[in-house]
């Protein structure tokens, strides 16, 4: 098993996350992507990790409580954990269309996160599949969530779109759970990995050179990391 490398949320070692110039570079470059899936206050879907827009833009406040049209006054400013971010020009949060178009006409593998697990965001589900179905990327698209019931009621509106359950922890009898939630593979974080496992198992967030190491040769279906062009280099060398 080749251990697919995606971009999580982008490359935020060159660029900062979740940006359109980060996924841009990510489908020139890589061969699978990341990213989270939010809806503001007039339900339109967009791209972000954090629930509040605080850490990686101008503004503040949630995302559910403000409008595509409100978001747009703010624009992506570096994590100061990133101080080597390169940014040539004001970005701001994008859409999950804007986001997809950018990989409609790539080979590149992708993976949903839909944030339901702090806020509900009744009716994500069915936008995000309706969205992946115009885009025609259904196909190479993976929908992961920390929460099960979201998993569920994307299996009802599609039952062939490929599913993962994200665990911080260990998992008893994950072949059982997985055969049980029709899900496609666990996104583990990585000091929770299954070594000698069968199952699909992808594992997040793998930054550091002796980790990438460590989980390279031991033949997980994926990995998320900051930095996917140094994992590849570890990957050639195993």
């Amino acid at each position: 098993m080749i251990t697919t490398i995606f971009g999580h949320r982008g490359i935020p070692a060159k660029f900062i996350e979740n940006s359109l110039t980060g996924f841009e570079y990510v489908a020139n470059f890589g061969e699978g992507v990341e990213f989270d899936v939010q809806l503001t206050k007039d339900l339109i879907p967009v791209v972000m990790h954090d629930e509040r827009i605080d850490r990686t833009t101008n503004g503040r406040g949630f995302i559910k409580n403000l409008s595509l049209t409100e978001l747009r006054q703010f624009h992506l400013v570096n994590d100061p954990n990133w101080q080597h971010q390169q940014m040539s020009h004001f970005e701001t949060i994008p859409t999950l269309a804007e986001v997809l178009a950018i990989f409609k006409n790539t080979t590149t593998v992708i993976n949903i996160e839909l944030k339901t697990d702090r806020f509900a965001y009744p009716g994500i589900e069915a936008q995000v599949l309706e969205i992946l179905t115009a885009f025609d990327l259904t196909q190479r698209t993976t929908i992961s969530s920390f929460n099960l019931a979201t998993l569920q009621r994307v299996k009802l509106l599609s039952p062939i779109q490929r599913t993962a359950y994200l665990s911080e922890q260990e998992i008893q009898n994950p072949d059982f759970f997985i055969q049980k939630y029709q899900l496609d593979a666990l996104h583990l974080k990585w000091q929770a990995m299954y070594f000698g496992s069968q199952f699909k198992q992808r594992l997040w967030t793998v930054n550091s050179a002796d980790t990438m190491k460590k989980i390279m040769g031991k033949k997980v279906a994926g990995i998320f990391t900051d930095d996917f062009e140094l994992a590849a280099q570890f990957r050639k060398q195993i």
